[in-house]
């Protein structure tokens, strides 16, 4: 077997499982709307300070929200969280603007290593743009293709990234949304 043909399907069955693997300080690869569509929350945010967690294995981190792309309750987010554990994985950050996703446990938004977690000045213009729109796609499912299930691109509701099909750079650069067909595909949507 060739080792592009082992690289295709090693990435297929890690993110058709679509697990994340925390292993080595690592993630699966996913695209930045998989990673909105799975969170419960998304926002902008200036961190403001460390503060005292009163949750063992959790640090805390006052913020200001000043800006929320996806968040299921409206409650106002002033803590997040980050895990502790294991030591060499932890996620630190600093007084500093970011995008911020992760998932809400027991009223706590937590943060892992495999969410958007990304200072918001090393983000461009068009990543910025684009959570405006990736909202719309969580209708879509995006799928890696090997082979034969690339050239079956008429799936109702997926886009697909692999060597027949839209590859990961362009898909980086792209949305993947529903058109009025109700068919899901890849589009590059500029901004105006």
């Amino acid at each position: 077997m060739s080792a592009a043909v082992t690289v295709a399907l090693l990435f297929f069955l890690s993110v058709a499982l679509n697990e994340q693997v925390t292993e080595g300080c690592s993630c699966v690869p996913r695209h930045p709307q998989q990673q909105f569509c799975s969170s419960d929350i998304v926002i902008r945010a200036k961190v403001i300070e460390k503060v005292p967690s009163t949750v063992p294995g959790l640090t805390a981190y006052k913020i200001q929200t000043t800006e929320t792309f996806k968040q299921l309750d409206k409650k106002r987010i002033q803590v997040i969280y980050t895990r502790t554990t294991p030591t060499f994985c932890v996620i630190s950050l600093y007084n500093d603007e970011y995008l911020l996703s992760g998932r809400v446990q027991d009223g706590r938004v937590i943060l892992n290593l495999c969410d958007l977690v990304k200072p918001w000045s090393q983000l461009s213009q068009l990543q910025k743009w684009y959570l405006s729109i990736y909202q719309k796609g969580c209708v879509c499912e995006i799928s890696p293709c090997t082979g034969e299930s690339c050239l079956n691109k008429m799936l109702q509701k997926k886009c697909f990234i692999g060597p027949n099909s839209y590859d990961l750079e362009k898909a980086l650069r792209s949305v993947c949304v529903p058109g009025n067909d109700g068919f899901c595909s890849w589009q590059q949507i500029l901004e105006k």
